[in-house]
């Protein structure tokens, strides 16, 4: 399960540095997959605003400034 995670982080971060936005990469990569939980949340961290996407193990994908990354 794990791998699989680590996988879609890469794989995101891979599109937003091809220069692909949020939007995109949640309508083809992130929506459909199977252990995406739940619709994007709006959320605020240290960094500044973020997106948090639930996934089926119980963590979140981050997504702000500095890329993806699971929290």
């Amino acid at each position: 399960m794990a791998d699989i995670v680590l996988r879609l982080v890469r794989e995101c971060n891979s599109a937003r540095e091809q220069g692909i936005d949020f939007s995109t990469i949640w309508q083809t990569t992130l929506k459909r997959h199977s252990y995406v939980a739940g619709r994007p949340l709006h959320h605020q961290n240290e960094a500044g605003p973020a997106i948090m996407v639930p996934l089926i193990t119980g963590r979140h994908l981050i997504f702000d400034a500095s890329g993806f990354r699971l929290g």
